[in-house]
């Protein structure tokens, strides 16, 4: 009979404990419902109460804690405090963030701290070690080395703790984008082209992965296969500045493949975005200096040397470039322009005949490169000491003359 009733009692006992379970499973399914209807309608400060003040939370409400903090604050210092606020109608937290609007008194919530112990309390529940990549790689991106640890170490936090979600399932397409990321930092190619396939896999239209899958592409050597995903990543992307980007690393794909016109097109797409950019600009140049396009070259040439007339390195590109492709001349026409359009300015004049004067030598006409070297020395006595560097390097070219 002993035996019987206690197989009774502990049978209720695990009634019970199943009926707790229950129940409490049921309240905070219920509590989690109603934080996320807060958050539909915009009412983050309540929201973010609503957890903050429980008595206890599950590993779901402390997951959605961590969300609601890192992606509906108002304000936030280094993710360690946090303001919200509730929205009226009409209201969008991305315009209110950008007029520096202030909500409701900060309220201290180090994300990390609670992520770490979260990690330590349900060491079987990936999510978690998803959620702690996702933080370490966000404050990677918006700090730093200024949040308190390098740059390098948040990196490859966030890179190991995606790793372990990974390999237990936990994953999503920017965990994997961000995977391959870390690869490509360390110029492991192949490995980043990977990862980055497996998150175009999930999600075809992001423009990032996209564009980054093809840089590691025209790293690596293989400016065919990047194409189709540069071409891509220009379709995708609305912002001007980035897609000017895109348009560039397409070309430059274009142009190590071989194929000149489309290079041009894209370099000139490029320009167009984002006008009066050098890099966009010296790519322009080169291939239009390549398919013989003298008119479009002169008037580059002389726009990006008027923008940076004190630069020595403006002219040093353009000396190795015109060079290269054994057009000397058409680069002298152009330092003429430039000379004639800066009349007076000593300083830019002293530059631009300086490596014009470089040019010529390399051309073969030695008694010009003399001339002209020493009146950039003129052109430089006039706005220098006597003991200004560059006299020594003047000194030193002419020597070598």
């Amino acid at each position: 009979m002993d035996y019987k009733k206690n197989n009774r009692i502990q049978s209720r006992i695990k009634y019970l404990l199943i009926a707790c379970m229950a129940l409490l499973s049921s309240r905070y399914a219920e509590a989690q419902s109603k934080v996320d209807s807060l958050i539909s309608k915009g009412q983050y400060l309540s929201a973010f109460e609503r957890l903050n003040n429980a008595d206890s939370l599950s590993l779901d409400q402390s997951l959605k804690k961590v969300d609601l903090a890192m992606n509906y604050h108002l304000n936030c210092q280094y993710y360690r405090q946090f303001s919200f606020a509730d929205l009226r109608q009409g209201e969008r937290l991305d315009e209110l963030r950008k007029d520096n609007v202030y909500g409701a008194t900060p309220v201290k919530f180090h994300v990390d701290t609670a992520l770490l112990a979260l990690y330590d309390s349900y060491p079987n529940d990936h999510r978690v070690a998803k959620a702690l990549g996702d933080f370490y790689n966000r404050v990677y991106y918006d700090f730093g080395d200024s949040w308190g640890e390098r740059a390098e170490a948040l990196l490859k936090k966030s890179n190991s703790y995606y790793m372990q979600a990974y390999e237990h399932g936990v994953f999503d397409y920017y965990s994997l984008y961000a995977l391959g990321y870390f690869q490509s930092v360390f110029q492991n190619y192949f490995e980043a082209q990977n990862w980055f396939l497996k998150s175009l896999k999930m999600n075809p239209d992001v423009a990032l992965t996209n564009y980054s899958l093809a840089v590691t592409y025209l790293f690596d050597g293989l400016p065919q296969k990047g194409i189709s995903f540069s071409r891509r990543a220009y379709e995708l992307y609305n912002d001007s500045i980035s897609k000017s980007d895109a348009a560039r690393i397409t070309g430059i794909l274009y142009m190590k493949n071989q194929q000149l016109k489309l290079a041009n097109d894209y370099f000139e797409k490029a320009d167009l975005l984002h006008p009066n950019y050098k890099p966009n600009q010296m790519y322009l140049l080169k291939s239009s200096l390549l398919m013989g396009n003298d008119s479009v070259c002169e008037k580059l040439g002389i726009e990006i040397l008027i923008r940076s007339p004190y630069s020595p390195e403006v002219p040093e590109e353009f000396n190795s470039l015109f060079l290269k492709e054994e057009r000397g001349e058409l680069l002298s026409s152009i330092y003429d322009e430039v000379l004639d359009g800066i009349i007076g300015n000593y300083e830019a004049c002293g530059n631009i005949r300086f490596h014009y004067g470089k040019l010529l030598y390399k051309s073969g006409e030695k008694r010009k490169a003399k001339s002209m070297i020493k009146q950039a020395k003129k052109d430089f006595e006039r706005v220098f000491e006597k003991d200004h560097q560059v006299f020594d390097v003047i000194e030193q070219t002419l020597d070598r003359l």
